[in-house]
């Protein structure tokens, strides 16, 4: 029977730690994704280092330490690259010392140097192919094709509230004289929640009644804005029904969320100063409008004012022309009617005096002159016919009024004459 060697922990240990030493005898290159990254109290830093794009569940990953003391080397490097700090989700390739922690059984790399060039580079490459998505989609000037309203007074913002990019934003708004309203939805702009975070906070502000939605956070390294060119965010923001302006802060490059986005600003104060410089140039259209109106309205009024008057000068000539006609011809016709007037008056007279002459002939006094006399019973009228013996009556003569008595009476005889 063979006897099977049993290790003890210890010799396994150094067993191995040997083993490494043999197979890794000089510091390696080594190429992931950062996940899990914890900044120690003491000054150390550790994460995971992870096959980029692999399922989080079966990925392989490898354990990284980087010591206090290399630590400002390493983040000095970064900054002069402007490539920022290490931070969960950049893709790096790094340097160290593969090693056996014993007392705790654990492999890991002890974390030496960066290659600052490889993050970026990579960055570069994602973005890249972000880009390219999008554009195959149609995507790359979707929301720039909206209209902008003239007057974008309700404003949607999206940033981390109290920042320094929230109080640039708000605070050139509140200088402006125009009356501004403003939404804000908080949302991270970088970690690991940044992604989460600005999509939901994106399509929650396109269902907002805003007039444009600015998406706005301060300056960073290319690492620290790595957000904005994920293509989920890049997707709702080109995807908005809403209008929508970046003023993300870096002055040398563009996200893609940049490259969707209605208008790109280099930061937030500037996105900020379009916005009051749209409602600004809208007000100053609309005071030069009403200044042009005031002027067209006065110069029709003096026109106006000057054809009344002409028209009224006219119309006075023309009355008074008028009048002066319509006096010579009242006059003419006063003298006409005044003529006839007088000729009419004379013809009456000479009418009347003839009527006087005949009423003068035909009155009873001169009938009675001529010898006739006027009979009348006792009850005073007329006796035209027989008045019946006994009945008194009185002849009324031009000088007498004689009564007697009735002693006979008979028709009177007519005389037949021969023509």
């Amino acid at each position: 029977m063979t006897t099977t060697h049993t290790w003890s922990v210890a010799d396994l240990c150094a067993a191995v730690r040997d083993t490494f030493a043999a197979v890794f005898p000089e510091e390696l290159w080594l190429e992931g994704e950062i996940v899990g990254l914890k900044d120690h109290s003491s000054g150390h830093v550790y994460f995971d280092l992870v096959e980029p794009d692999a399922a989080r569940s079966t990925v392989d990953k490898m354990s990284i330490a980087l010591w206090r003391g290399r630590r400002s080397g390493v983040e000095s490097v970064l900054s002069r690259a402007d490539a920022g700090p290490l931070t969960d989700g950049i893709k790096v390739r790094i340097r160290g010392e593969l090693s056996f922690y014993a007392p705790q059984g654990r492999v890991q790399l002890l974390m030496t140097a960066i290659d600052p060039h490889h993050t970026l580079g990579t960055l570069a490459v994602d973005k890249e192919k972000v880009l390219q998505k999008l554009a195959h989609s149609g995507l790359l000037e979707t929301n720039s094709a909206l209209p902008l309203p003239v007057v974008p007074l309700r404003i949607g913002l999206i940033t981390s509230d109290g920042s320094a990019a929230y109080n640039d934003f708000v605070n050139e708004i509140a200088s402006s004289a125009y009356p501004f309203t403003i939404s804000l939805i908080h949302s991270s702009v970088q970690g690991t929640d940044a992604e989460r975070d600005l999509v939901a906070a994106i399509t929650a502000m396109s269902k907002h009644h805003v007039d444009v939605i600015a998406v706005v956070r301060g300056g960073g390294a290319r690492t620290d804005l790595m957000a904005f060119d994920l293509e989920s965010v890049a997707r709702v923001v080109a995807e908005s029904p809403v209008p929508v302006f970046s003023g993300i802060g870096h002055e040398i490059d563009r996200s893609v969320v940049d490259e969707v986005a209605h208008t790109a600003f280099k930061t937030p104060t500037a996105c900020a100063a379009a916005l009051v410089q749209r409602v600004q140039a809208f007000n100053q259209h609309l005071s030069e409008g009403s200044k042009r109106l005031a002027v067209l309205a006065m110069s029709r009024h003096d026109r106006a004012a000057e054809l009344v008057t002409s028209v009224a000068r006219t119309i006075n000539d023309r009355t008074r022309r008028t009048l002066a006609v319509n006096e010579e011809r009242l006059s003419a016709t006063s003298s006409r009617l005044q003529g006839l007037a007088r000729g009419a008056m004379s013809r009456e007279a000479r009418r009347i005096d003839r009527i006087a002459d005949l009423v003068g002939a035909l009155h009873p006094d001169r009938v009675l002159a001529r010898g006739f006399s006027i009979t009348r019973d006792k009850n005073g009228d007329i006796v035209r016919g027989i008045v019946p013996p006994g009945n008194e009556i009185s002849s009324e003569t031009t000088s007498a009024l004689i009564v007697s008595t009735v002693t006979d009476a008979r028709p009177r005889q007519m005389e037949e004459t021969n023509g």
